[in-house]
C-alpha cells in the first residue's frame, strides 16, 4: 500500500529526464544573461509545474520574434543623424567632452539624432503637467499623437478624452496608442467614444488567449504626446487622477515630466509613428514631418529602446553618463534593481571621488521590487554612495543628472524590466540651465528625504536581510 505502480514510476522518471533536458536547453541555448539563467533555473527546479508555465509566458527571448524584427527593419529605414523631415544636425564642438561621448555613443547604439535648438521645460508632478497638457491639446490645429502605458477612465482621463473627441470633430487628426496591460481597466465604452468620433485607436500588443504566451511580458511603457509636430511631452506620469491627487495607499505622488519644443519633437513623433505602423499593420497616413526652426538652447537626444532594439540603449546611456562623469552623478528612481553593470558604475564613480547620490522611495507599490532595491543599498553605501529615502509620499521620477550639465529623464526605471524588456523612451538633455532646474528640484526632494547611514543599515533586522536576499534572486526578472 502507498507504492506507485511501475508504469507511473517509469512515467515520472521520463518526465524528470525531459524536464532536466529542458533546463539544460535554457542554460545553453536560450539565455545569454547568467543572472537571468540562474533565476530561471531556480524557478524551474523549485516550482516544476508552475515554473514551466511561468517560463513559457515570461522567459523566451522576444528579440527572436519575427514581428519585432519587422519593427526593427522599419527603424533602420531612417539613417542615423537624419530626422524624418530630412534635416541634419549642424556640426559643432561641445564644451563638455562627457556629453559628446554619450551623444556619440547613443547615435550609434539607438540611432538617436542629436537635435540642437530645443526648448525644454521641466514639469513637476501631475497638477502642473496635466494643466500644461490640456492647454496644448486645446490649441491643436493639425494632429494629436498620444501613446501611453496607462490611461485611466477617471476625471483627468475623461477630460483628455473629451478634448480628443472635440478636436476630432473639428477636423484634427487624432491617434491614440495605449498598452493593453497597463490600461486593462480602460473599458470599451471609453475606447468606443473615441473611435465613434473618428479618433484612431490601437491597443499595443493586445493580450488574448492565442497570443497570451507571446505578448504578455513585453509592454509599452512609453508616455508620449505630440501636438502638430511642434510640441512634445514625455516623462514618468501616466494618465490618471492618482498622479494629481495622490495614491490612496502611498499618498503624495512625486513625478517629473518635460515639455519639449523644437526639432527634438520630431524624434518623439517618429517613435510614435513607428509604433503606430506596428499596431496598424499598414503604412502611416498622416501629416508629414516638416522642418522646425530652433526654439531654444538645449541639445536633446530622444532614445527609444525595447525588445526590437539591437542594443540596450537607455542602459548604455545611463552607463555612459555615470562612467564619464567627472564631478557628480545624482540619480532618482522608484526602483533600484539595475543589474551588476550599473551598480558597478555607481560604486566605481563614488570610489573615484565623484559625488554620487541615489534617491529611492520609502513607500512602495511593489513589495518584491522594494526589497530587491534595498538589497543594493549596502554595497552602494560601502562604496561611498549617498543613498536617500524619499518620505513625503511615493517618488516615481526617473532622472539622472551628471556633472550638473546633462540630464536623462523619461519612462525608464533603473531596473531590468525597463532597461531590457519593455518599450521605453528617454530624453538625454545637454544644457546647463535645464540641468540646474533638475538639480534644484533634486535638492528640494532631499529636504523630504532621510539619508541611509551605513552603521545603522548594518544593524537592520535579520528578517529584512532574508527578504532582501530572497527578492534579489529575482532581480533579473523585475
Amino acid at each position: 500500500a502507498g507504492k506507485l505502480p511501475d508504469f507511473l514510476k517509469e512515467y515520472s522518471s521520463a518526465f524528470l529526464w525531459v524536464y532536466a533536458l529542458f533546463i539544460a536547453g535554457i542554460i545553453f541555448l536560450e539565455e545569454k544573461n547568467p543572472d537571468r539563467t540562474i533565476a530561471w533555473v531556480m524557478v524551474l527546479v523549485l516550482l516544476p509545474v508552475l515554473g514551466f508555465v511561468l517560463y513559457l509566458f515570461f522567459g523566451p527571448d522576444i528579440r527572436r520574434r519575427s514581428s519585432f524584427r519587422k519593427l526593427k527593419r522599419k527603424r533602420k529605414r531612417i539613417p542615423a543623424g537624419i530626422s524624418a523631415a530630412g534635416s541634419t544636425p549642424r556640426n559643432s564642438k561641445s564644451r563638455d567632452e562627457t556629453e559628446m561621448k554619450t551623444a556619440a555613443m547613443l547615435s550609434k547604439s539607438a540611432r538617436a539624432r542629436l537635435s540642437r535648438g530645443n526648448s525644454v521645460r521641466m514639469l513637476l508632478n501631475g497638477g502642473e503637467t496635466f494643466a500644461e497638457i490640456l492647454e496644448v491639446l486645446l490649441q491643436a490645429e493639425k494632429y494629436i499623437h498620444i501613446e501611453y502605458y496607462s490611461i485611466a477612465n477617471d476625471e483627468i482621463g475623461k477630460k483628455i478624452r473629451d478634448i480628443l473627441v472635440k478636436k476630432a470633430y473639428e477636423g484634427v487628426a487624432v491617434k491614440v496608442i495605449y498598452d493593453s496591460v497597463g490600461s486593462w481597466s480602460l473599458g470599451k465604452k471609453y475606447v468606443n467614444s473615441l473611435k465613434n468620433a473618428g479618433v484612431g485607436v490601437h491597443s499595443f500588443l493586445p493580450v488574448s488567449f492565442p497570443r497570451l504566451r507571446r505578448d504578455l511580458n513585453f509592454r509599452n511603457h512609453r508616455k508620449i504626446i505630440v501636438v502638430d509636430g511642434k510640441v512634445g511631452f514625455m516623462g514618468g506620469l501616466n494618465i490618471g487622477d492618482m498622479y494629481i491627487l495622490g495614491d490612496p495607499s502611498m499618498g503624495f505622488w512625486r513625478d517629473t515630466h518635460v515639455k519639449i519644443e523644437g526639432p527634438a519633437v520630431h524624434c518623439l513623433d517618429e517613435i510614435f509613428r513607428e509604433d503606430w505602423v506596428f499596431c496598424d499593420k499598414a503604412p502611416f497616413s498622416g501629416y508629414p514631418l516638416e522642418p522646425l526652426p530652433a526654439n531654444g538652447d538645449s541639445s536633446v537626444q530622444i532614445v527609444a529602446s525595447g525588445p526590437d532594439s539591437n542594443w540596450k540603449s537607455i542602459l548604455q546611456g545611463y552607463f555612459s553618463l555615470i562612467t564619464n562623469a567627472r564631478r557628480s552623478v545624482w540619480l532618482c528612481t522608484p526602483y533600484l534593481v539595475p543589474g551588476e553593470s550599473l551598480v558597478m558604475a555607481l560604486t566605481v564613480a563614488a570610489m573615484s571621488g565623484i559625488d554620487v547620490r541615489v534617491m529611492i522611495p520609502h513607500k512602495t507599490d511593489h513589495a518584491l521590487v522594494y526589497w530587491a532595491s534595498l538589497s543594493n543599498v549596502e554595497e552602494l553605501l560601502k562604496a561611498g554612495v549617498k543613498v536617500y529615502r524619499y518620505e513625503k509620499g511615493f517618488i516615481h521620477s526617473k532622472i539622472l543628472i551628471a556633472d550638473g550639465s546633462s540630464v536623462s529623464v523619461g519612462t525608464a526605471n533603473f531596473d531590468a524590466r525597463s532597461l531590457e524588456i519593455n518599450f521605453e523612451v528617454q530624453a538625454f538633455i545637454y544644457d546647463v540651465s535645464v540641468a540646474n532646474e533638475f538639480t534644484r528640484a533634486f535638492l528640494d526632494d532631499l529636504q523630504e528625504s532621510s539619508q541611509f547611514r551605513l552603521h545603522d543599515w548594518m544593524k537592520r533586522p535579520f528578517t529584512n536581510r532574508v527578504l532582501e536576499s530572497g527578492a534579489r534572486l529575482w532581480s533579473s526578472q523585475l
